[in-house]
């Protein structure tokens, strides 16, 4: 595939340089976080805590008090309810805290994190993550979602411009929504 095919019609002036961007699959540039804790202490987040579809949280967490089990987050990772993904239960916490229930914590340190929180967002994703495994209870399968090709610019500057672009665009459309 030449260089042009590799990169989408429209980018940010300053990267037009730039390297290209990369087919590449997610389970190679992201890692699952598996590790759990019970501590009560530290924020928890559930999926109804999160409003579907729009990445925010609906409530203030620092006041819920439980010791349930939950897989360890840092700042900037992505959370993934992968428990019926079609609710597009995500988000992208300012904290760091455990998630409660069935999700996926995803790091990187080859992608940014706002870039990767918006690529969980996309069509592709979404196609690759709906196939799910179960009926009853559907649940994305990591498997199928990992080997799925991405195309990621090579730039991290290119990333975080791309990731602050949406950004920006979510939080104005969340603004008109509340007016």
């Amino acid at each position: 595939m030449s260089d042009e095919k590799k990169l989408p019609k429209r980018r940010f002036k300053q990267f037009l340089n730039t390297p290209s961007w990369e087919q590449r699959k997610l389970g190679d540039v992201v890692e699952r976080v598996s590790c759990t804790s019970e501590d009560s202490e530290i924020p928890q987040v559930e999926y109804e805590d999160i409003i579907s579809g729009e990445g925010r949280l609906n409530k203030d967490i620092t006041k819920k008090l439980s010791n349930k089990k939950g897989i360890l987050f840092r700042k900037g990772d992505v959370l993934y309810g992968k428990l019926r993904p079609y609710l597009k239960n995500w988000l992208l916490p300012e904290f760091s805290g455990k998630a409660i229930g069935d999700f996926w914590v995803l790091r990187s340190e080859k992608v940014e994190s706002s870039f990767l929180y918006n690529l969980i967002q996309s069509k592709r994703f979404e196609l690759a993550s709906n196939q799910s495994i179960g009926t009853k209870m559907p649940r994305a399968d990591w498997n199928l979602v990992a080997n799925t090709e991405y195309l990621i610019p090579v730039s991290i500057e290119e990333q975080i411009s791309i990731g602050k672009i949406f950004k920006l665009l979510n939080d104005s459309i969340t603004l008109h929504q509340h007016k």
